[in-house]
């Protein structure tokens, strides 16, 4: 499949103009002459990392869609003392096309906070900051459930749902847990300034900061903290269902089986 053909795949699913006004989202390494290229494999990731190119090369991967772009902050040159410069050298070296996503797949309808969301069964739910021209789309997402459930229930859905053991919990000083909760307020990856004061009983993210959770306890929310990616890693299974049946097999999609969360949770 020519790689003009996927990116005009990946942008009809999640348009551009979905991203956040700081993000760097797109088309980001583009080493080949023409976009007339032949893309036989695509590698998803949430990290680009050093291994993760190695992985991209050995599987014969010629695009890799990073949902993290490894391009962020400017640079003025490129030097191989850098981590960060060593990768975008590699892939260029190598022939390795990079595409990011990014907060464009946090606010699609059926993106990444949709994901988180979809483990709660009979629920409304709806972006917290609502995309003005995409219906459905928008930055998090608040669920109202139609039947209540406790924070351990909640808990325990979550870390099933994500394929994860722990999760830090933050509650109020008086909290019972037969308290039941109708509402849930999501943001994927880092939710501080997002959630900050957003009407629900309970807020699911990856990260905040210490006093992001001070403040949302103070207000009588509880907070669900799983780690920054492992709100987003488990979007790439689902998601690759999807692109491989949009490009009706012209190509083949695989996840990174080396990509991981750089935190480890040591009992």
């Amino acid at each position: 499949m020519k790689l003009k053909d996927v990116i005009k795949m990946l942008e009809n699913f999640a348009p551009l103009s979905l991203a956040e006004s700081w993000d760097n989202v797109g088309l980001l390494i583009d080493p080949c002459s023409s976009h007339e290229y032949e893309i036989k494999r695509a590698l998803l990731t949430i990290d680009l990392t050093e291994n993760v190119v190695e992985e991209a090369t050995s599987k014969d991967c010629s695009l890799v869609i990073s949902y993290h772009p490894p391009i962020f902050k400017s640079f003025k040159r490129l030097l191989q003392g850098n981590a960060k410069d060593r990768i975008i050298m590699k892939c260029i070296a190598r022939g390795i096309t990079v595409y990011s996503p990014h907060t464009c797949w946090d606010s699609v309808d059926n993106g990444v906070n949709d994901w988180i969301g979809s483990c709660f069964e009979n629920k409304k739910i709806v972006p917290i900051v609502p995309n003005s021209l995409i219906q459905d789309a928008g930055m998090g997402r608040i669920l109202t459930l139609s039947t209540p459930l406790s924070l351990t229930a909640i808990c325990d859905i979550l870390k099933s749902h994500l394929g994860i053991k722990h999760v830090r919990v933050g509650h109020k000083d008086n909290f019972d847990d037969s308290e039941l909760v109708k509402t849930i307020a999501i943001c994927a990856g880092s939710g501080g300034s997002l959630l900050n004061g957003v009407d629900a009983d309970i807020y699911i993210t990856g990260e905040m900061s210490h006093h992001d959770v001070l403040a949302a306890i103070s207000e009588g929310r509880s907070v669900i903290l799983s780690e920054h990616t492992h709100t987003e890693r488990g979007f790439l299974k689902s998601v690759v269902n999807i692109f491989q049946d949009k490009c009706m097999g012209n190509i083949e999609f695989i996840v990174s089986e080396i990509d991981s969360d750089p935190l480890k949770t040591i009992s």
